[in-house]
């Protein structure tokens, strides 16, 4: 193997891209950041996804769907989350041979366009919790792509969720973290993370609290693993997300959201990896 694979020891980054490459797990795509999952990568992916699925089912999340393409406008109500994801943002400008009326946005996460449908389908408060939760793909235009790590498009999970009050909205995203993120990445991934919270400077945007799992790799550097943000009322107020209490009255809903992605195949690999190339927890081996 030591013909083919650099040592991590020697180049950590280099020996990453050898295995991604030797084991057969990923290559970049056509198009400049994005990858394509080949399928022993994508085999591991799914028995992630399957793991991660039933933690979240568990806690009293369903799977929906919502659009790829989001009008601009959408981002543009939350001045903190345009701001924070503008550098990041690949927009459509035209389609069908014609120039369109509003920019659409491709989906780098969904807090607006799923705040939208909250807001007509929350009504009582007998209608909350709301909890959702999505399987898709998300474009966020990154400088320096790495696969798995940080790719302009890339798989995901994404959770979000509508509640009556604050603590309700803090206990469940703590609860995400602990029962979902962290049990699936120690008992099923087999990486010890650090469980905390986010500084002011590094939160979601438009999040009021955001809290973390971050694992060490092999290189001594932190990974990002998953996260949780509790987002306040500020998506709530602007997506006119309310109910009406048991004693009648208006209330502002308060929202969380929370994901993981394939940076998940990244952490496996420099978790993990040795000399030898990859090495994969049983609980995820396809073979």
């Amino acid at each position: 193997m030591a013909k083919v694979l650099t040592s991590p020891s020697e180049d950590f980054p280099r020996w990453y891209q050898d295995v991604v490459a030797k084991a057969e797990l990923a290559e970049n795509g056509p198009a400049r950041g994005t990858m394509v999952i080949r399928p022993y990568g994508y085999a591991i992916w799914e028995r992630m996804q399957s793991e991660l699925d039933d933690r979240i089912k568990a806690t009293g999340a369903r799977n929906a769907y919502f659009p790829l393409f989001i009008p601009m406008g959408y981002l543009q109500r939350e001045a903190d989350h345009v701001e924070g994801f503008s550098p990041e943002l690949a927009v459509v400008t035209h389609a069908g041979g014609k120039e369109l009326d509003e920019p659409l946005v491709v989906r780098p996460t969904s807090e607006t366009v799923i705040g939208e449908y909250l807001g007509k389908w929350v009504q009582s408060y007998r209608d909350l919790p709301l909890l959702l939760n999505q399987w898709a793909n998300v474009v966020r235009w990154e400088l320096r792509p790495r696969v798995f790590l940080r790719t302009t498009e890339f798989l995901w999970q994404e959770g979000h969720t509508a509640h009556a009050s604050e603590e309700d909205a803090r206990q469940y995203a703590t609860r995400i973290l602990h029962e979902a993120y962290e049990d699936f990445m120690v008992q099923v991934l087999a990486v010890p993370v650090y469980v905390g919270r986010k500084t002011a400077s590094e939160r979601f945007p438009g999040a009021i609290n955001s809290l973390t799992c971050e694992g060490m790799m092999r290189d001594g550097k932190a990974l990002q693993m998953g996260t949780c943000h509790e987002l306040g009322q500020n998506f709530a107020r602007i997506f006119d997300i309310q109910y009406l209490d048991d004693s009648g009255a208006q209330q502002l809903c308060w929202t969380t959201s929370w994901g993981a992605s394939t940076r998940l195949m990244g952490a496996l690999i420099m978790g993990h990896g040795d000399e030898n190339g990859l090495v994969v927890p049983p609980r995820l081996a396809p073979v």
